[in-house]
């Protein structure tokens, strides 16, 4: 695994400062104190929110595959800084089947994550919401302009209101 990473640590930087610029105020106060935890906090942080983290749940083959796309971006950090990465996140966000997302407290990663939307039609919902209110009922978000509702209506178990 380690000669994985390392093949992949030469690729620029140029991703990881676009991705600085679309990310502010990072707080990783939600994360589990657990070994490893400064060490996703560090390299980890530079770019994402906690939110980002702890809302996807994969096994550890999943958590490698994210973890090379991320130095792929420019993430940068040695190889026991990624295999510590690694074993935090397999350790504490391993699968498991999400909850019920409330639909009108729901972030944009939450929709993305939980019921597998893409960028666009989270940022619809949440545009729609802002403007119109909360939604009261599964029928309501028929009217967000840009969003497969059929991707709704599939996980209608996982919605509340």
């Amino acid at each position: 695994m380690k000669k994985k990473f390392r093949m992949h640590r030469k690729i620029s930087s140029l991703w990881a400062i676009l991705l600085l610029l679309f990310f502010s105020e990072i707080s990783f106060a939600d994360l589990p104190n657990a070994p490893g935890k400064a060490t996703v906090v560090r390299v980890c942080g530079k770019c994402h929110s906690p939110e980002q983290a702890s809302s996807l749940h994969q096994d550890r083959f999943g958590w490698e595959e994210t973890i090379t796309k991320m130095i792929k971006f420019g993430a940068q950090g040695s190889d026991d800084d990624f295999d510590t990465i690694l074993a935090y996140l397999a350790r504490n966000f391993g699968p498991q089947k999400p909850g019920p997302i409330n639909i009108n407290k729901a972030t944009m990663v939450d929709l993305e994550t939980t019921l597998l939307l893409r960028r666009h039609e989270a940022r619809a919902i949440l545009e729609y919401r802002a403007k119109d209110g909360d939604f009261k009922s599964l029928d309501d978000l028929k009217n967000v302009p840009g969003l497969d509702f059929k991707k709704i209506e599939a996980k209608k178990d996982r919605v509340t209101f």
